[in-house]
This record gives C-alpha cells, structure tokens and sequence, in this order.
C-alpha cells in the first residue's frame, strides 16, 4: 500500500511523523542549550536604551560581564533568548554563555528543559493528531485522533491556566506590597497581533524607585488598541516592587476593573474538574468507536 488516504503518499507520511517524534524534542534541545551547557557570570547593565522605529518604541540592554577563561571583558546585548524588556544602569544580572563564544549570551529568564519539554509535547500532540487524521476513514485512527485531541486540549488548559495564575500573582504582589512613585512616560512599545487592529500598545516608561534606581522599562500589564501620547515626558503614576524594581504597573493608565471583580487564579477544584473532564473525554473517544 503505497497510498496513505486521499493520494497522500506513503513517504511524506512517514516524514511528517518523523519530523513530529524527532525534530520538535530536537528543537527543543537546541533552545535549551545556554540553560543546560552555558556557562553563567555576574554581570551587570551598563545602560538601557530606548530606540523608536516605524513609530514604535524599543527597550534595549546594554550588559557588561568578564569572562573568567580569557579575563576579557564583553560589552554588548543579548544575542537571544527571553530578553528583559525593564532595567536601570547598574542593575546585576546573571549571563549565561556557550564556552568560546561569550560574545552570543542570554539574560534573564532561561528557558528549562520542563518548559521545552511541556512545549513539545503539546505540539507533538497536535502535529501527531494531523498525521492521523489523514487516515480519517480507519475507526482507529478516529479513536487514536480523539485521544490525542483530549490530551493536547489537557496540556493547552493546564498550560493557560498556570500562566493566568502566575499573572494574578504578580497583580497581587504588586497590589499589596507595591510604592506608589512619580514617573514619565517615554514612549509605546507594540506587540503585533498579525492583522489590523490587532497591536497591542503597552507604555514605556522610566521613573525612579524608592532605592534611587533610574529604571527604564516596558509596562507588560497594561495595554490598549490605539497607543498613548507620543509627548516625552507625560506624567504617570508607577507602582513597584521595593525589593524587585523591575516588577511594576503604571497605575493612572490601568484598564478599568471587570463589573465581577479581578480574575482570580483557578481552585484546586476547578483544576480537578477539568482533569476529570479530560478524562472522560479521552475514555468516552476510546471506547465509542469500539461498540
């Protein structure tokens, strides 16, 4: 049988699932590489700059770190990775390396193998329920099509809701522990929604923290469909964290509360129930096709 369904051939079958089975984990492997065989170093900021493109603004850090194999010293910016978009001069940062090449380095939050490794399984999933659904016509390829279906639906949820949680977290933290502190806004940072009117606007902002940091930085929590005032200098109230300056919300351009209040982080029950829903949906497509 040189045909899969439809005229789909054989060979391009077999090269979607190998593709699927080993070049997403490769992919992954290859992003992991400053988290698992870099070298890591102290080093810090030496100046945060704001570049304004096609209208938009940009927040850039400069890092200065000695690398301890040729006592050389690195100037430059991060070459990859999930680069911070908040800082001040002065700031102490953690950069990560491959050995020989200090001048490609990471800042910030590194990506784990369990975060690559979540990734990849959900879109192998979603990649392995394609391959079988090309085979639509077999009852057990429907079967195993559902199955996968439940199980990329499970990891897309649990996934969605540990980052709306990890989301509330931070607005609580800030809520409670945050200082209130005068600040300017400098300029809109947008993140494009890939269609018309799809852009996020966040503000950029600089103020100073209650310990003298001059932090420059991008206000990730707080957006809008059309931008915000291109005057330099514009007042805003900012409110941060003592300990953790990089932490912060500009309070004057907040959105307006929901009627029902915050969103709240999901219970220990509604994570069991969707866990149960899952389950059933997985049993209910493995058992039906079979009567």
């Amino acid at each position: 049988m040189d045909q899969v369904s439809h005229g789909l051939p054989l060979f391009v079958w077999w090269t979607g699932l190998v593709v699927v089975v080993a070049g997403i984990p490769a992919t992954a492997l290859w992003l992991t590489r400053f988290a698992r065989r870099g070298a890591e170093v102290r080093g810090t900021v030496a100046e945060v700059r704001v570049a304004r493109r096609h209208g938009a603004d940009s927040v850039g850090l400069v890092v200065r770190f000695t690398d301890p194999a040729t006592e050389r010293e690195v100037i430059g910016t991060p070459s990859c990775g999930r680069v911070p978009l908040a800082g001040w001069p002065g700031q102490p940062v953690s950069v990560r390396y491959l050995p020989g090449a200090p001048e490609r380095f990471q800042i910030g939050p590194q990506t784990s193998s369990a975060d690559a490794a979540l990734v990849s399984l959900l879109v192998m999933t979603l990649g392995s329920v394609a391959l079988v659904l090309t085979r639509w016509t077999d009852p057990g390829a429907i079967a195993t099509s559902a199955v996968l279906a439940a199980s990329g639906l499970a990891l897309g949820t649990a996934g969605l809701l540990n980052h709306r949680a990890g989301r509330h977290e931070r607005r609580a933290r800030l809520r409670e522990k945050g200082v209130l502190v005068p600040g300017e806004l400098i300029g809109t940072f947008v993140v494009d929604g890939g269609a018309e009117g799809a852009h996020r606007y966040h503000p950029v902002v600089a103020f100073t923290s209650v310990g003298g940091e001059r932090v420059t930085g991008v206000d990730l929590c707080t957006h809008n469909r059309h931008g915000y005032p291109a005057a330099d200098g514009l007042p805003v109230a900012v409110r941060h964290l003592p300990q953790d300056p990089a932490v912060f919300r500009v309070d004057s351009l907040q959105r307006r509360p929901r009627p029902g209040g915050p969103l709240r982080p999901p219970t220990a029950v509604e994570l069991l129930a969707a866990v149960l829903c899952c389950g059933v949906a997985v049993t209910l497509a493995a058992t039906l096709p079979s009567r």
